[in-house]
């Protein structure tokens, strides 16, 4: 903030309680917290800036679309003015990816997640409400969506990978650890 003054770099936006500002890696590499490599975005540039290297360099085009979803709901959601539209609106396009992405990195790096944590637990490290992460949470696990919903022998609620990498039989391990 010292050197690049309290505002967005791209779009010049003065933070305010609703849209703050983030520190962007530059290069994508968040591990690479050289300062030429940081920069200063509000909310809505820097998620969109994270779109655009996402659609540059899709890995597998069946694993992108499980993830961020079919290319005719993104080009939807392109096309309404979410930050314009009503107060939901606008909270999808400041929470949901952000929400969308972390959820999905849990599930993909634990193999199995409490569905109870990935609605708390995300609606505080997003900052929405568990009521807006659970609306989330019933898309990702929907009949189109890359997780499912597991229940083990405890009676809890498990998030697994949709034709998962993880066989069920080894899931008693992830709810006792």
């Amino acid at each position: 903030m010292l050197r690049d003054g309290e505002h967005c770099k791209i779009c010049l936006a003065i933070p305010t309680t609703q849209n703050g500002l983030d520190i962007d890696h530059i290069d994508g590499d968040k591990t690479n917290g050289d300062p030429r490599n940081l920069r200063l975005l509000c909310r809505s540039c820097n998620v969109s800036e994270e779109n655009k290297s996402r659609a540059q360099c899709p890995s597998d085009q069946g694993e992108r679309e499980r993830e961020e979803g079919q290319p005719s709901t993104r080009l939807a959601k392109e096309a309404v003015d979410y930050k314009g539209g009503s107060i939901e609106m606008q909270a999808c396009f400041l929470f949901e990816l952000d929400y969308r992405d972390w959820v999905l990195k849990e599930v993909k790096q634990r193999g199995a997640f409490l569905k109870k944590e990935a609605i708390f637990a995300g609606a505080e490290i997003v900052g929405c409400s568990p009521t807006t992460t659970s609306k989330y949470l019933a898309k990702l696990t929907s009949s189109a969506g890359p997780i499912q919903e597991y229940k083990d022998k405890l009676g809890d609620t498990l998030l697994i990978p949709r034709n998962g990498h993880r066989p069920i039989e080894n899931l008693q391990e992830v709810v006792t650890t």
